[in-house]
């Protein structure tokens, strides 16, 4: 946790300096949109895994700053630990960040930080094995992951290979707390006994993929 904290401080303090360093009168792109793969490199206690695709699209308004959307798709194994309560499955992690985004004007190759919000929400699906366990003692698993709200905070570089199209890398790191329940629930009584958590949500993710710039 230390070192993912660390890095978002260097990209804050990157970020800060980049005015001072955007100079030149070449053309730059006003904006891209970008498809890409992701992977987990780094993630919370009770997740395993973690990989998937994004997508995301930038607009700048000045030389150096801008806005930036994206969406992210991962899919991570879940462990039941004492804080999510949960029994074990799977999660498909759908996390959309809208950001500020600050670019090194370099040419064709373009350094780039960018940090905001983080919308997180998941598909969550107990393990089918203990499910149909349960079964046979006429109980449902009664789990669910709910939807949460954190922050984002990334740097890359963008390599523009002509005057549209180009590839790019990057790390982010993305922090958020989703409440969990785990629970069971009677079928014969249809009575449910629940347990409330959490599960941090504490990713460093690595992407790369195609830009489109415009």
């Amino acid at each position: 946790m230390k070192k993912l904290r660390a890095f978002a401080l260097l990209v804050v303090a990157f970020a800060l300096t980049l005015p001072a360093h955007a100079q030149g009168t070449n053309p730059l792109p006003r904006g891209n949109v970008s498809g890409f793969g992701v992977f987990t490199a780094s993630a919370s206690d009770g997740l395993d895994g973690g990989t998937g695709f994004g997508v995301s699209g930038a607009v700048f308004f000045a030389r150096v700053w801008g806005v930036e959307g994206g969406y992210r798709r991962l899919g991570f194994d879940v462990i039941g630990t004492d804080d999510n309560t949960l029994e074990g499955g799977t999660l498909d992690a759908n996390i959309i960040t809208l950001n500020l985004i600050a670019r090194l004007p370099r040419g064709s190759v373009q350094p780039f930080v960018s940090g905001g919000v983080a919308f997180v929400s998941g598909d969550y699906a107990t393990d089918a094995t203990l499910v149909q366990q349960l079964a046979q003692f006429n109980l449902t698993p009664a789990e669910s992951f709910e939807s949460t709200v954190g922050f984002n905070v990334g740097g890359g570089v963008d390599f523009q290979a002509t005057r549209s199209i180009g590839f790019f890398v990057e790390g982010r790191f993305i922090a958020a707390t989703a409440d969990t329940v785990g629970g069971l629930t009677d079928d014969i009584t249809q009575v449910t006994a629940t347990t409330d958590g959490t599960q941090e949500m504490n990713l460093f993710t690595v992407a790369g993929g195609i830009r489109i710039f415009f």
